[in-house]
């Protein structure tokens, strides 16, 4: 797989006629982070058997589907460019992902290491900005959701809201930073697309907080000792 300034490879098996119009005044499409949001960070993974769901993350795409919004995943995959990972083996990991999730429209994979100088990895905006181009919509009819500041700097960047679900693995100022946070993924779901598909109403279902005193994106941070290390995890 070539490094450097390489477009991000774009899978889209079920990218043929569009669906039914999202809700008035929701998104037209919600782009996921893969790892630590729709499914556990399985650091290294080559193995379907181990892809693993979020907490909420089969009720979210549930909820996607019903309402017409179409789904979509921009995933950092830089053991691609370790050459730790066949794209014949991530096609398989998100077979499975799709079994248990539902199908996902457009996937869109930033395979090179950091500091490879592309345009694509997160919190570079390409992976966004591909996705937007299969799916023939703008930036801002979309919002970016994930676990990290890379993810919601890569939509600010990209000109797309973004959502912060945080999990064990966010920083506290990630989270303090993001202008919008949800408590898990259904409730986040719930929120975009509004009252009529079941909004977040009680402290189960939270819905997304506003910060603005905290700014209006959220930031990467440095580098830590988890598997998602910043700037060279898994996204």
């Amino acid at each position: 797989m070539p490094t450097g300034s390489a477009p991000a490879p774009v899978s889209a098996p079920g990218a043929g006629a569009p669906p039914d119009a999202a809700p008035e005044g929701a998104p037209a499409a919600v782009l996921f982070d893969r790892d630590g949001t729709l499914i556990e960070d399985v650091p290294h993974n080559t193995d379907p058997a181990r892809v693993r769901a979020r907490p909420h993350a089969a009720e979210a795409m549930r909820l996607l589907e019903a309402a017409g919004t179409r789904a979509a995943v921009v995933t950092n995959q830089p053991d691609i460019g370790r050459g730790l990972l066949t794209l014949a083996q991530l096609e398989a990991l998100h077979a499975r992902m799709a079994e248990l999730l539902g199908p996902i429209e457009v996937t869109a994979v930033c395979p090179h290491i950091p500091g490879a100088g592309c345009g694509c990895r997160k919190p570079a905006p390409g992976l966004v900005h591909a996705v937007c181009r299969v799916l023939g919509l703008p930036p801002g009819r979309t919002v970016v959701v994930g676990d990290i500041g890379t993810d919601l700097l890569a939509a600010h960047h990209a000109g797309a809201p973004g959502l912060l679900v945080p999990n064990e693995a966010t920083r506290p100022e990630e989270t303090d930073a993001a202008p919008h946070t949800a408590g898990h993924l259904a409730s986040a779901v719930r929120t975009l697309l509004g009252p009529a598909h079941g909004a977040a109403s009680s402290p189960a279902n939270e819905a997304p907080g506003r910060r603005p005193e905290r700014g209006t994106g959220a930031r990467p941070g440095g580098a830590r000792a988890h598997p998602r290390s910043r700037p060279g995890g898994l996204g």
